[in-house]
């Protein structure tokens, strides 16, 4: 008896011990996966049912690490199993916090019409507002737009699920907006975006919602420092929202009347898409009439000003003198409207802080390119004696300091650039200076802008400005790699079409065969952008479109037939 306490075996502490980790281990893997499983499996539940399974899998692990404590940790120290259950507990709570952190959101239902608007709410500047009542008249917008806006035009109310931090409207600083909006545009495919913050003033007496609109990129395909939200004028309500049934109901009636600016600011951008600046030109005059500026609050004119302006200058690219030099000069007038706009009042209560600063970097981006466009003449292409060159070197100038300024977006900072690069090439071709890596800069800088939302066009324009600087130096191989490096990022036909052709042509002067190749692509580009256009004999771009393609297949032709004089291996071509 003595000897039976002596031959009873000890427990190996340090054994047991070191079975802790690879058992912890595989519980490393295992919950994180469950979870997984779960949150694949309820992805589109609400917050309660999700929390049910979670709870349920909480039993089902107690259960397991339970099991496994009695079976490995029976004979071990207190303190040992103890620390079992505290590491699988903090194994568990990370994961679901995990979980919680990082869980998908279900997809945004995408539109499918050619114009959407997405209504992504209305969010509170302080805490004097009830969100339920922002959202109450989220809903009464979608359902008077839907009144209001033409039947071609959807509207949806993404109210509840888009998660945009729409309080930066009134902020000095909106870029986590600008890029959320972004995203969220893309998923809903809306094309324009409409939201709006509220305020109530500190003795409570009124509410002030300030609209806003927000421009997609690829709407604004050309001008993207036109992209981007627009916050309209403040809309006052009387004792704010909780007001008597008649103060709501004229508060449902005044947006709707709003609504009908939105709808006509809409026909005017299908118009100036189109190829019909007149017909924009013309929507937007009514927009802008002071008479109407009470009911124009989804439509700022800050807004309105930009796009007649772009609808000015895209008039202006078919006309020729002087008609070409009055529509520049018009279009001028509109961007120095916004530029010389009242100032920002930051210190008042009321007030939406770097919103004209935004407005007025946009207007003096278009400004510049408008100004470019005054001081050479198209006819001529930037040869020596047929420029502005004081003109140029200030338009490049206000181009880099506007590629740095954080009022514009980052697509209208990379738009500032490549304009100046174009600018730069436009002095050289001149004979003003002399190249000083200005355009590979370009080049390289929107190589690196390949996650920015619009960010392609301007891509493949800053390959083709640095294919026809590289031709015109005589490295016809380094232009034909950046015209194909611009054809890749293309995706306009007409550029493309261009693109096609400047490969053709120079393909011809190193005598190499296939150049048909190319030839035919620049051929059906031109076709594809045509039918774009239908046979509106307004469309002023059509026109201007149809002048390239003529002067392209002449210039081949003529190339074409010069060719085997140059080329023995391709005699015959030219015939």
């Amino acid at each position: 008896m003595p000897h039976s306490a002596q031959n009873t075996r000890i427990p190996e502490e340090g054994g047991r011990a070191r079975l802790l980790w690879p058992l912890l281990a595989v519980f490393a893997v295992a919950v994180p996966a469950a979870l997984i499983v779960v949150e694949q499996l309820s992805a589109s539940l609400d917050g309660f049912p999700l929390w049910l399974i979670v709870l349920a899998g909480l039993a089902g692990y107690v259960v397991a690490v339970k099991k496994i404590i009695q079976e490995h940790f029976a004979e071990s120290r207190r303190r040992t199993r103890t620390l079992v259950w505290v590491a699988a507990a903090v194994l568990y709570l990370g994961s679901v916090t995990v979980l919680v952190e990082f869980r998908p959101t279900p997809p945004l239902a995408r539109m499918a019409g050619d114009r959407d608007v997405a209504v992504a709410g209305f969010a509170a500047a302080d805490d004097k507002q009830d969100q339920r009542e922002l959202d109450d008249f989220a809903t009464d917008f979608t359902l008077a737009a839907n009144g209001k806006l033409p039947a071609s035009t959807a509207v949806g109310s993404y109210a509840a699920e888009a998660g945009l931090p729409l309080e930066e409207l009134i902020s000095s600083d909106d870029s986590e907006l600008e890029g959320k909006t972004a995203t969220f545009a893309d998923k809903t495919d809306a094309e324009i975006v409409v939201a709006g913050v509220a305020r109530t003033e500190p003795n409570g007496r009124q509410t002030q919602l300030w609209p806003a609109v927000y421009i997609k990129s690829d709407q604004v395909t050309n001008l993207p420092e036109l992209a981007g939200w627009y916050v309209g004028e403040r809309i006052i309500l009387k004792s704010g929202w909780t007001t008597s049934r008649e103060v709501r109901k004229k508060v449902r009636t005044d947006l709707t009347q709003q609504v009908g600016a939105l709808a006509e600011f809409l026909d005017a951008m299908d118009a100036w898409r189109a190829g019909n600046p007149a017909k924009a030109r013309q929507i937007l005059d009514g927009l802008l009439d002071p008479k109407r500026q009470d009911r124009n609050s989804f439509v700022p004119s800050d807004l309105a000003l930009l796009f007649r302006g772009a609808a000015a200058d895209q008039q202006a690219v078919a006309e020729t003198e002087p008609s070409r030099t009055k529509l520049l000069e018009v279009a001028s007038k509109d961007y120095n409207r916004i530029i010389e706009g009242t100032p920002d009042t930051s210190d008042t209560p009321t007030s939406r802080p770097g919103t004209r600063a935004k407005a007025r970097a946009r207007a003096a981006l278009s400004l510049q390119a408008n100004a470019y466009r005054r001081a050479v003449d198209p006819t001529k292409l930037c040869q020596p004696d047929t420029v502005r060159a004081a003109d140029l070197a200030q338009v490049s100038q206000s181009l880099k300091a506007l590629a740095d300024d954080d009022d514009l977006t980052e697509l209208g900072r990379l738009k500032a650039v490549v304009n100046r690069a174009q600018v730069e090439f436009c002095r050289i071709s001149a004979g003003l200076v002399v190249d000083d890596g200005t355009v590979l800069q370009a080049v390289e800088k929107l190589s690196k802008a390949q996650d920015v939302t619009g960010a392609d066009e301007l891509r493949a324009f800053a390959e083709s400005i640095a294919a026809g600087l590289a031709h015109r130096s005589g490295k016809t191989p380094d232009a034909i790699k950046h015209i194909r490096d611009a054809i890749k990022h293309g995706q306009d036909p007409f550029q493309r079409a261009r693109y096609h052709g400047w490969l053709a042509l120079w393909s011809l002067e190193l005598c190499d065969p296939t150049e048909s190749t190319a030839h035919q692509e620049a051929l059906d580009q031109f076709a594809a952008a045509k039918r774009m256009h239908g046979s509106n004999p307004d469309d002023v771009r059509a026109q201007y479109e149809e002048k390239i393609r003529t002067e392209y297949e002449e210039k081949h032709a003529k190339e074409l037939r010069n060719a085997p004089e140059r080329c023995p291996k391709m005699r015959g071509a030219g015939e």
